[in-house]
């Protein structure tokens, strides 16, 4: 789908609302001309079990709404994997809930999957070169499946205020990217980065090529009704930027306040398109 002039295609995690608000939730997505959704998989279901099922139904609702699903994310989710105590003993099983959420991918006909879940990566007393080059190594080993499947997998930093103890800086990110060096693994740029560090607009135009998704979020990941100063200036960024031409909207909200979403869909669109 392309846009007009240089307008953005929006889309809006549903980790923003409950599940129970969705056929709501599409009827605002319509009326604000988004494109589309991220969806995070346990936010449909409450398992991973026999999930195919209730992911065909959700594609079969959005094919129907011609609401596209840009990304999934949180693939982690209610599990016990840990990238670095599982990496040698239990490979084969994390890879294999990884090519599940491929197939979930190609059920909803989107070529990304958003990777953060400090959980799955939390370092602990492992020294910062030995969890890097155990991380590099687990992305290569999936570089063959990924290109079989054409299917990107989008890892982002979190801050260390989120608990996060391993990637929360875009420098080293980037460095283990491109000592990955595949095709397939990219970056996720949330702008939840900027909210505890200084703006730095010439690492993110320097490293576009790596970059393969944008997510856009206000600190605590709370309702985007009045964008934060470091927002407004990342807008103001990627709305020049000819080679950016979609962006999300991420909320996490475990109760929905259905006014507040409104409201935060329509300032994003403002942010980004107007």
């Amino acid at each position: 789908m392309k846009t007009k002039s240089n307008n953005k295609l929006l889309y809006v995690s549903n980790l923003s609302w409950e599940h129970k608000d969705f056929n709501h939730v599409i009827k605002l997505i319509k009326k604000y001309g988004y494109n589309g959704i991220d969806i995070a998989p346990l936010q449909v279901t409450n398992t991973w079990k026999k999930i195919e099922k209730k992911i065909y139904t959700l594609s079969d609702k959005l094919k129907k709404n011609n609401i596209e699903v840009n990304a999934i994310q949180g693939i982690f989710f209610k599990t016990n994997f840990h990238l670095f105590k599982d990496f040698t003993t239990k490979f084969d099983k994390i890879k294999k809930h990884i090519i599940l959420n491929l197939e979930i991918c190609k059920i909803l006909n989107s070529n990304k999957i958003i990777i953060g879940s400090s959980s799955f990566r939390r370092r602990n007393k492992l020294s910062n070169d030995i969890a890097d080059k155990i991380f590099v190594e687990f992305f290569k080993k999936l570089d063959g499946i990924l290109n079989k499947k054409k299917i990107y997998l989008c890892i982002e930093t979190i801050p260390h205020q989120y608990d996060e103890d391993y990637i929360f800086d875009i420098n080293h990110l980037l460095m283990l990217i491109k000592k990955i060096n595949s095709k397939w693994v990219k970056v996720n740029f949330d702008t939840s980065i900027y909210h505890f560090n200084k703006f730095d607009k010439n690492i993110f135009l320097k490293n576009l090529k790596y970059i393969k998704n944008i997510q856009i979020t206000e600190k605590k990941f709370k309702y985007l009704i009045r964008p934060s100063a470091k927002n407004i200036q990342f807008s103001r960024l990627i709305k020049k930027n000819k080679k950016i031409n979609k962006v999300s909207l991420e909320i996490l909200s475990k109760n929905t306040n259905l006014r507040k979403l409104e409201n935060s869909l329509v300032s994003f669109k403002k942010l980004i398109n107007i």
